[in-house]
């Protein structure tokens, strides 16, 4: 008979849920089977103190529990000062499916635990979590403003404004000026909008002057946009803001911010967002193969009877993995680096071929809201839409620096 030994004497196991805890605690010695106590416990901060306490009175030394949505986060906030925190992913803690219930889950996780069977996940601390909150927010209100540049695109569209098939980038410089006179004078000629154009854009104004003639754009397109830019302008000094504030939460940080940015590739806003996923301690991971798939960037082996299915990466954080990808991005569009030779790019007929220039990026444009600068920050001089070229600033010409992915 194989006996698993005993790891922790006095351990608890926690079953989170939106309204109520189960809470099962395993006590004993370790040569003898343990006795199983179990409670439940709402989820208000008077009955997480109460848990507490009552853990404290068993002598319990370490807590498992699974990360079940954000439930989990104020009952670790309560226990972590003197406890061990064991943070199990559900997908890994599989009770039997017609015999579970939220006691039998608890003291599951209890038993478990006592013998040493959880993985723990990664916990950082909690500078780290305040950083990672800030980042994940500022990534999310730069969505919100890419949606409503689409829905100013798609309003433009609708009102049978087509400059957008001659500009490429109609948030640039020069798209901001048509599109300030097309909102504010109701009887300006195409010919006057399109000469509002910029720098290599005034070689393609015969075709700018057709895609703005015969526009049906009414006040009530007018009041659509101007709510959209409304709407990210607001966004626009959130994300300010935003920055602001990481910049200074990166401070106790800086080393290691300012090693990241030694990789090809990694600029300001992707290497905030790289430490503030994994943390500034490598201890957490055992080993650089560990973090790779922790963080979603190795495939998995689903390998069988000799053949290989096509399936999609194990499962993993995904917010790294998108700023790690951006990252090798960015870097391969720099010819002095190795990367660039080793990612394929894919031509019109879907060849692969070796990467050996410079990949046009989306732009990271915002909308602003006064009239000395670009509405847009970080526009493109002009929206000729020529690919390969660098960006350069609106006002004074020089050219912007390229984060990949940040």
């Amino acid at each position: 008979m194989i006996t698993i030994p005993v790891i922790t004497e006095r351990c608890a196991g926690i079953d989170v849920g939106k309204r109520g805890l189960a809470v099962a605690v395993a006590v004993g010695p370790a040569d003898k089977e343990a006795e199983i106590k179990t409670r439940w416990f709402a989820t208000t901060m008077p009955a997480l103190q109460q848990l507490h306490a009552w853990l404290r009175e068993e002598g319990c030394t370490s807590v498992a529990m699974e990360s079940t949505g954000s439930w989990w986060i104020s009952v670790k906030t309560e226990v972590e000062a003197d406890l061990r925190i064991t943070l199990v992913c559900p997908r890994k803690h599989h009770p039997k499916k017609g015999d579970k219930t939220d006691y039998r889950d608890a003291m599951d996780l209890a038993i478990h635990h006592r013998h040493g069977l959880l993985t723990g996940s990664f916990l950082p601390p909690r500078g780290i979590v305040e950083l990672r909150d800030m980042t994940r927010r500022r990534k999310k209100l730069l969505g919100n403003m890419s949606s409503e540049k689409n829905r100013i695109q798609k309003v433009l569209d609708t009102a049978g404004v087509k400059m957008g098939n001659v500009i490429s980038d109609i948030f640039g410089v020069s798209g901001q000026e048509i599109l300030r006179a097309l909102l504010n004078h109701t009887d300006v000629k195409p010919d006057e909008l399109a000469d509002l154009s910029k720098r290599r854009l005034r070689n393609r104004i015969p075709e700018l002057t057709e895609a703005l003639r015969d526009h049906y754009l009414n006040d009530h397109h007018r009041w659509l946009i101007n709510q959209s830019v409304e709407h990210a302008q607001f966004l626009d000094r959130q994300v300010e803001e935003a920055e602001k504030k990481i910049d200074r939460s990166l401070e106790p940080y800086r080393r290691q911010y300012e090693l990241l940015q030694t990789i090809p590739g990694i600029k300001e806003h992707t290497a905030a967002s790289i430490l503030a996923e994994i943390g500034s301690d490598m201890n957490q991971f055992e080993t650089a193969d560990k973090l790779c798939k922790w963080a979603r960037i190795c495939p998995g082996n689903n390998r069988s009877a000799g053949k290989k299915p096509k399936r999609a990466h194990r499962a993993g954080q995904q917010v790294p993995a998108g700023g790690l990808s951006g990252g090798v991005m960015g870097s391969s569009s720099q010819r002095r680096f190795a990367f660039s030779a080793k990612i394929p790019a894919i031509d019109e007929e879907g060849k692969a071929e070796g990467r050996d220039g410079s990949v046009p990026r989306a732009s990271a444009n915002r909308l602003g809201g006064t009239e000395t600068r670009p509405a847009i920050r970080g526009a493109r001089c002009c929206g000729c839409g020529e690919s390969g070229k660098r960006k350069t600033d609106s006002i004074s010409h020089q050219p912007i620096a390229q984060d990949g992915g940040g």
